[in-house]
């Protein structure tokens, strides 16, 4: 902590350039880079090629339907302890190391990087600067980077209230900016309802440090509920399993004895094989319907018809096995089905247990 305060101590000597109220692109992007360069200059920047070009094919795809695409946007990964990201004027941002494993899956990095570029795009960097100064910018943007509100809480502001209440309508606005955007790409906009929703759950377990009237973002409880509404108000279903990589199933196939062996795995859990690649394909996209519901264990059941058991999900069928598969099988098609059961029950009941103890 003592380096952290150290470095805003020594930043805000630095000089800052002038900010004029009718600043344009070019200025803003001339600031940016100032503020870019200090932030390398004191945060290494990751250097791994498949770390910074994962970051920056999902930012420019989001970026591309922001409302200012022009800008020279560069997005980075720095070396620091906390999961977190942050935007600078012009279209510099930069996410943190950590945040890369925070964030569950591809939809939910997109969830990040829509909500930075929201900022950007909506110029709120030069809005917070215009009222207020440069130098408390660059003191806040590290305190919320950190996620320390004591580093800005000795700055001397024009107002507690205004910055408080400044920044709450802003976060929603990038909140709600960013879930446009999420939209109109490949990745689901519920990815940043799952992103707050763990936020939350984390906010509640670890110790917080009281930011007072200087608190930076709205409670993310708060977020939760404005984003669960306006996903409902657009009509997308809210569906986290994509977003939060959950129940994962994956296939396979194998030559065995002169034959195509497929094999079906949830969470790299085998449940079954079948020398049938084909209807293995058919049974993952029923259990990607069934896991998409987010299922409880016991929903998995058996049912037997005549000399067929169907293995079901709640009201789905998820597989059929008949009296052809006993052979490949060499066990009753009774204890086959149980089998199956007990293996879905089972990595259903482990994710959840997962889910619940880690986010």
């Amino acid at each position: 902590m003592r380096l952290i305060l150290g470095i805003l101590l020594i930043t805000l000597l630095i000089p800052v350039p002038r900010l004029d109220a009718a600043a344009g692109d070019d200025a803003e992007i001339r600031i940016g880079r100032d503020y870019a360069r200090r932030l390398e200059a004191r945060y290494k920047v990751v250097a791994e090629a498949n770390v910074s070009e994962r970051v920056g094919r999902i930012g420019r795809l989001i970026a591309d339907v922001s409302e200012r695409p022009e800008l020279p946007w560069t997005f980075k990964v720095i070396d620091f302890e906390e999961p977190n990201a942050v935007a600078l004027p012009g279209g510099f941002v930069y996410v943190t190391k950590p945040m890369l494993s925070f964030a569950r899956s591809d939809h939910e990095l997109a969830a990040v990087l829509a909500h930075e570029i929201a900022h950007t795009a909506r110029r709120h960097q030069m809005e917070m600067i215009r009222r207020s100064n440069q130098a408390t910018f660059w003191t806040i943007l590290i305190a919320v980077l950190t996620r320390d509100p004591r580093i800005a809480s000795g700055v001397q502001l024009i107002s507690y209230g205004l910055l408080s209440g400044y920044t709450r309508d802003l976060e929603r606005d990038a909140d709600l900016i960013g879930l446009a955007y999420l939209v109109k790409t490949p990745y689901t906009p519920v990815a940043i309802l799952t992103l707050m929703e763990r936020l939350a759950r984390e906010e509640r377990y670890r110790p917080q440090v009281d930011a007072g009237d200087l608190r930076d973002h709205p409670r993310t409880e708060e977020r939760v509920a404005y984003l669960e509404a306006e996903l409902r108000r657009r009509g997308i279903p809210i569906v986290r399993r994509a977003a939060a990589n959950f129940l994962q199933v994956s296939t396979r196939t194998l030559a065995e004895d002169d034959r195509q062996i497929a094999e079906l795995y949830v969470n790299g859990t085998l449940i079954l094989r079948l020398p049938e690649p084909g209807r293995i394909v058919s049974i993952a996209s029923a259990l990607d319907r069934f896991f998409d519901r987010d299922p409880d264990p016991a929903q998995v059941g058996v049912i037997r018809i005549r000399d067929t058991y169907e293995v079901v999900g709640g009201s789905l069928t998820l597989l059929t096995l008949g009296p052809p598969d006993a052979a490949f099988f060499r066990a009753p098609l009774s204890e086959v089905s149980a089998g199956i059961q007990s293996r879905l029950r089972w990595v259903i009941e482990q994710d959840r247990r997962r889910r619940q103890f880690n986010g």
